[in-house]
């Protein structure tokens, strides 16, 4: 799933909560947020009838829900390195499926993957690195693929070790310390190191890239190896695979985050199979964030539990005083690109902003509200001042009837 703008400054919200966490402590009668009266509301066309997602389900459902549960068990870089913060990707999706193909991940190519992993149940990719641009620093690109039987995952282990082979015929085998096991190769050229391990219905993927350090040499990236396929392996530890002839019956909406979330409004935009909406535990969503440190800690500091990604994005606070605060953070974070502007009708109080600089891109920063209800809070753009302002008021109207 591509990242929208709300997904954007959402994760880089996170990062200003540290900073401003004592700024909102609201313990009295204000501190569910604002209320309004709800037939004074304008939420235009915009339902504010929380929905069933079950309608949603297709057959490839399970396999998604089965991916966010490895999300939910496996390290993020962070984790692993405490210099590996930033994201690069503009995607935020990290789930992996027979038809919710990742983009390019260590050692497959997109076009290539449903050739390489027959078999396949469902994924996790994640990646981190020391510097926000490519290139400029140390990153770790780990992927994690369940398959349907040891012998399907040993068999698509071996199809993507040769085609590796094949592609970089130059590079130098190595050992990952405590995995010898694991198949490791060395490249010269780009840096890096390339680590496949297998482990009963598992392979893991894992890819350490040093691009400037000298000399230019594998011990560094071969030990960044070994820490990562350690700590994926103690995550799996938590992780009890649903079986196959059982993913139909997994949950899709956790505690009915998606039922109070806006819904999408063209699910084809991002796949014509099936309503990519999801909610993420916090350690999932972690993945995504733009500065995964920050935001790490700003879960921790306000007990966010559960995020729902659909037409909005919700998040679940701990109550609502640290839902005051994430708020707070998040409106503050993006001041630098956004003014303030009016708050929808008759929704006094709700902070909305529009980019400062007209030449700014109006797709990475359109309008946008932010809104605190309980203890949720909810990021809502739109294309134009009056659609943000009508869906913040439908927004509203899903969280004020939940």
């Amino acid at each position: 799933m591509r990242t929208t703008t709300a997904g954007r400054i959402l994760a880089a919200g996170l990062a200003a909560v540290l900073l401003i966490a004592g700024c909102s402590d609201e313990s009295g009668a204000n501190a569910g947020g604002p209320t309004f009266d709800l037939t004074q509301l304008d939420p235009g066309n915009y339902s504010t009838t929380p929905r069933d997602q079950e309608q949603a389900r297709t057959e490839h459902t399970g396999a998604m829900l089965e991916a966010a549960r490895l999300g939910t068990a496996l390290p993020a870089a962070v984790d692993i390195d405490a210099r590996l913060v930033h994201r690069s990707s503009i995607y935020v999706d990290r789930r992996i499926t027979p038809i919710l193909l990742p983009s390019d991940i260590a050692l497959i190519e997109r076009a290539e993957f449903a050739q390489l992993t027959p078999g396949l149940v469902a994924g996790w990719q994640s990646r981190g690195q020391r510097r926000q641009g490519i290139g400029l620093g140390t990153a770790l690109e780990m992927v994690t693929l369940r398959f349907d039987s040891a012998a399907a995952a040993a068999n698509a282990a071996g199809l993507m070790s040769a085609r590796a082979q094949q592609k970089w015929p130059d590079d130098t085998p190595v050992t990952v310390p405590d995995f010898g096991e694991a198949q490791a190769r060395w490249s010269t050229q780009h840096r890096r190191v390339d680590a496949q391990l297998v482990r009963d219905d598992m392979v893991l993927l894992v890819r350490a890239e040093d691009p400037v350090s000298e000399p230019s040499e594998p011990t560094a990236s071969t030990t960044l190896v070994q820490r990562a396929l350690r700590a994926i392996l103690d995550g799996l530890s938590d992780y009890t695979p649903t079986p196959a002839d059982q993913l139909d019956s997994l949950p899709i909406d956790t505690d009915s985050m998606l039922a109070r979330t806006l819904p999408l409004e063209n699910t084809a935009q991002f796949t014509g199979d099936t309503d990519p909406s999801m909610v993420l535990p916090r350690q999932a969503w972690l993945h995504s964030a733009l500065r995964a440190d920050l935001a790490k800690t700003a879960y921790a500091d306000t007990g966010v539990d559960l995020v729902a990604i659909s037409g909005a994005v919700l998040y679940r606070a701990a109550d609502a005083p640290a839902a005051a605060r994430l708020l707070a953070a998040l409106a503050d974070a993006e001041s630098a690109r956004y003014a303030p502007i009016d708050s929808p009708p008759n929704m006094a109080g709700v902070g909305c902003y529009d980019r400062k600089d007209p030449k700014s891109s109006a797709d990475r920063y359109p309008p946008t509200c932010f809104l605190h209800v309980g203890r949720y809070v909810a990021v809502v753009e739109g294309a134009n001042t009056q659609q943000v302002h009508q869906r913040t008021a439908a927004q509203y109207g899903l969280l004020a009837e939940a």
